[in-house]
């Protein structure tokens, strides 16, 4: 079974710690990573993918230094980034072909795997449109397929729901869940509910932190028994949000169900206690940095 093991990972930028000793060990299956805007998740992936160097540590497939493997590793890897920087006078089609080219791809191959990758992101279609003239979700699935070119054995994807509709996204997710069997996949989103269902683990990290990683269940500890809803009136929300950390507010006729985390009973509101989610334990977590996203 293939491994990817980071041992001691760090990264700074002058003053700022993007990195700190980070240490993880993947195994084939989604890896959801969970933190917000400058936790270093990008800064993670794009060290990972070679696209940065880091200060100390080191990444190890199989064993080996990904450094020393050079062009072999490179040649195992997929990579999704979240900016958009597209050819625009390109056609989809031309795009695949072009970065099937870049990753030595024979012609062949190339023209059967653009064929699967395309459909599977349902952009066949309008493969032959130039990509000035696709939608920003549109973008996001050509995005998507050139990552699934060549079948790599690693493949990072960061944002890759980010502007697709709820159809696309579930089918995108539902994509990643079935090509994850004998892939490494890592899966950066702020849609904490599209990795909820599908990931092996979930990593979160704050400030170049680790903060845990395990099983969705494991995090779901943390908060059990500190969730509730509770019916008020809608005019007493602001002292509800004063008092409580809120994860959700809906409208059910005259009453107003809010969801809030609380270490001890919210009294002496009406509540009932509930199960977590992921959102609730992100929320949880990087409660203090929400502000700065």
């Amino acid at each position: 079974m293939a491994t990817l093991q980071i041992n001691s990972l760090s990264k700074s930028y002058g003053d700022k710690i993007a990195l700190n000793q980070v240490n993880l060990c993947l195994t084939p299956g989604v890896y959801g990573l969970l933190g917000p805007n400058g936790a270093g998740k990008s800064t993670l992936m794009n060290i990972i993918a070679g696209n940065l160097t880091p200060d100390a540590g080191e990444i190890l497939y199989n064993g080996e230094n990904v450094s020393a493997l050079g062009k072999s590793f490179r040649s195992i890897l997929g990579f999704m980034p979240q900016q958009q920087g597209l050819y625009e006078h390109f056609t989809g089609y031309q795009f695949l072909s072009y970065i099937a080219a870049l990753k030595g791809m024979d012609r062949k191959q190339a023209k059967a795997e653009i064929e699967t990758v395309i459909g599977l992101v349902n952009l066949r279609e309008h493969s032959g449109k130039k990509l000035g003239a696709y939608s920003g979700g549109m973008k996001q699935r050509i995005l998507i397929a050139q990552a699934l070119l060549d079948n790599p054995k690693i493949l990072i994807l960061d944002e890759p729901t980010a502007g697709l509709d709820p159809k696309e996204r579930i089918r995108i997710r539902n994509i990643i869940s079935e090509i994850a069997l004998d892939k490494i996949v890592i899966f950066a989103t702020h849609v904490v509910s599209d990795v909820e269902q599908i990931a092996k683990e979930i990593i979160m990290i704050k400030k170049g932190n680790i903060l845990g990683e395990g099983s969705v269940q494991y995090f779901f500890s943390d908060l059990d028994g500190k969730v509730f809803e509770l019916n008020i009136e809608p005019e007493r929300l602001g002292e509800v949000e004063g008092a409580f950390l809120v994860s959700n507010v809906s409208f059910h006729a005259d009453q107003m169900t809010v969801r809030v985390i609380s270490d001890s009973s919210p009294y002496p509101y009406s509540f009932s206690q509930v199960r977590p989610t992921l959102e609730d334990v992100y929320l949880y977590q990087f409660a203090d940095e929400m502000g700065n996203e």
